[in-house]
């Protein structure tokens, strides 16, 4: 019975962990967005605090330039959320973020987003 209880409680410890990686929740600009013109920077919130200075976001052209300032930080009154700039002058075209985000209990998370500079587009 000890026993039993025991591994009852490694597992739900385990579960908590695991539970706690950060993810993603959303983005500003949202992926896929078709803007007018070219944001200032891009926002990210976590469900979590990352860890900035172990986590790798980058924001490249068409051409695969990278054009973001490299000034990932976080945000000073909201812990999960981080902002990246971009850099001055940015034309029309399609811009590619990639992200690896390292979590509090040392997790990483990877993803992609995408989206377009098209000063014509309609709404």
């Amino acid at each position: 019975m000890k026993r039993a209880f025991l591994l009852f409680v490694s597992l739900g410890a385990g579960l908590a962990i695991a539970g706690a990686h950060s993810a993603l929740q959303r983005t500003d600009p949202p992926d896929g967005a078709i803007l007018r013109q070219t944001p200032h920077e891009i926002r990210f919130w976590f469900s979590e605090p990352i860890k900035v200075g172990l986590s790798t976001f980058e924001v490249r052209d068409g051409s695969g330039r990278q054009i973001d300032r490299r000034d990932l930080h976080a945000d000073k009154t909201e812990p999960t959320l981080l902002h990246l700039s971009l850099g001055d002058g940015l034309g029309p075209g399609t811009y590619k973020v990639n992200w690896t985000a390292v979590a509090q209990d040392m997790h990483p998370s990877r993803g992609s987003l995408r989206f377009q500079v098209s000063p014509n587009e309609k709404r």
